[in-house]
């Protein structure tokens, strides 16, 4: 007949045994969890990254460099304009992966001093059209100054001067604190928002 102090032994070593397992159990458990967790994280990335991609990264690093422009801005300018789709082509004319109407490229050309290089067939070639593209881009950045209204004449031209001269549009001249047309504005606010998710995936 098994004395008191075996059968405690015999509770004991079961309670021991009990709590190992719960111990190995919890340990499993917070595995799965983190795992989990990390495919999770790791599924959103992938489909984020995936909605803002880095398409075309040869010539878009290439000539972010070359004129001194922050790749993140190229990005989201070409996945606001086309959708990294090299042949696109909107109703008003405007070709190729950044949406360059064949009077900009042939301005261009001139002010480059490639007049006749280049036929409007050409901004359907990613890499010319993205050299071309960064180069307007660069020209509204340094011509006035701001990289919003950069991006602003990127997609109206010329007329972001007059938004600027007028007090209602700008109130040091310089910058924009409105812009009176709808489609530029929410252009510009689709480029600002996806440049930031380039910068929050890539960098």
């Amino acid at each position: 007949m098994p004395t008191a102090s075996r059968r405690y032994k015999r509770k004991s070593r079961k309670g021991l045994k009990a709590l190992i397992w719960l111990v190995v159990l919890a340990i499993l458990a917070g595995g799965i969890v983190i795992f989990v967790t990390q495919y999770y994280e790791d599924a959103k990335l992938g489909l984020e990254k995936a909605n803002y991609p880095k398409k075309y990264s040869e010539y878009v690093e290439k000539y972010a460099d070359e004129y001194d422009l922050e790749s993140s801005l190229v990005y989201a300018v070409i996945r606001t304009e086309s959708g990294f789709d090299p042949d696109a082509q909107s109703d008003a004319g405007a070709c190729g992966i950044m949406q360059m109407m064949p009077s900009s490229f042939e301005w261009l050309q001139q002010k480059r001093g490639t007049e006749g290089e280049y036929t409007t067939e050409d901004l359907f070639n990613p890499d010319v059209c993205i050299d071309y593209g960064c180069y307007l881009l660069k020209y509204f950045y340094d011509y006035y100054g701001d990289e919003r209204c950069a991006v602003a004449a990127y997609n109206a031209g010329f007329v972001v001067g007059e938004w600027l001269a007028d007090s209602s549009y700008s109130k040091d001249g310089k910058t924009l604190d409105k812009i009176p047309y709808p489609e530029t504005s929410n252009y510009v606010d689709r480029v600002e928002s996806a440049k930031e998710m380039y910068i929050k995936l890539y960098n």
